[in-house]
């Protein structure tokens, strides 16, 4: 009696694991506790294997970013490069609208003395040479897409649920993308981007993270582009929340700023 009643248990257990749907769970996802502001250091290292020969290449950025709890914005971020000196004093505006506004991205070279505006033909491009697309690095609204549960798969020794976000209108590089959720904390830690041929094209991991207070900070992340044996490794370091910053910080006038 007692086995068949832990057998019951088991079988009710794996049944609840189950039970929510693609988009609940990346409601879960989309959930999680968002600070005000952020303020953190990135070493960006892009990696390329030609010839069996691999080349790497260095890049440290900044990145400021405010989020937004009752407006037409959802956040706006400021990303700037400080190495190497070829890129030195690069930046990169955007700004995240709610509903179905489309973002807006712009970038600022140094060198040309000017901002270019990033067209919505423009945002499946590559990041400054990185595995990052203007796309990826606008994140999602969580109505841009239809989820669908495919099951649970084993990640890293976690039982994993296993989503695939196929979007619904609008311009998008991706036919689809297959999310792994870890549901012990609502983060989605392996991401697989398929292309317009429904070719897998890229693979993004999220290696390192840490819970500071009630927010979940990524530390190390790996982006790789398999058509391309290319790709990006981000390492977060020096990470502040809720430090405050002005919104004429996230402005052109602010971007063209060379310090």
């Amino acid at each position: 009696m007692m086995k068949k009643l832990f057998v019951v248990f088991v079988l009710a257990a794996t049944v609840s694991f189950g039970q929510l749907s693609g988009r609940e769970i990346m409601m879960k996802v989309d959930a999680q506790p968002e600070p005000k502001s952020m303020i953190a250091t990135t070493e960006m290292m892009l990696i390329s294997v030609k010839r069996g020969r691999t080349k790497e290449r260095l890049r440290r950025i900044t990145r400021h970013q405010k989020n937004y709890q009752s407006s037409e914005f959802d956040s706006k971020s400021l990303v700037r490069f400080h190495h190497p000196a070829d890129v030195k004093g690069t930046g990169f505006l955007m700004w995240e609208y709610r509903g179905d506004k489309d973002d807006d991205q712009w970038l600022f070279l140094p060198a040309l003395g000017k901002v270019k505006r990033i067209a919505a033909r423009e945002k499946g491009e590559n990041f400054m040479g990185s595995d990052f697309s203007y796309e990826d690095m606008s994140g999602r609204d969580i109505d841009d897409d239809h989820f669908s549960l495919l099951g649970e798969e084993e990640l890293n020794g976690v039982n994993c649920y296993k989503i695939e976000a196929v979007p619904i209108e609008g311009e998008s590089s991706y036919k689809k993308r297959i999310v792994w959720v870890d549901p012990s904390r609502w983060l989605a830690i392996k991401v697989e981007y398929y292309d317009k041929k429904d070719r897998l094209l890229k693979i993004m991991n999220i290696d390192e993270f840490r819970k500071d207070g009630p927010y979940w900070t990524v530390l190390k992340m790996r982006m790789e582009n398999v058509q391309d044996n290319h790709k990006t490794i981000m390492d977060i370091s020096d990470v502040q929340y809720d430090s405050g910053i002005r919104d004429d910080y996230f402005t052109e006038r602010f971007l063209m700023r060379v310090d």
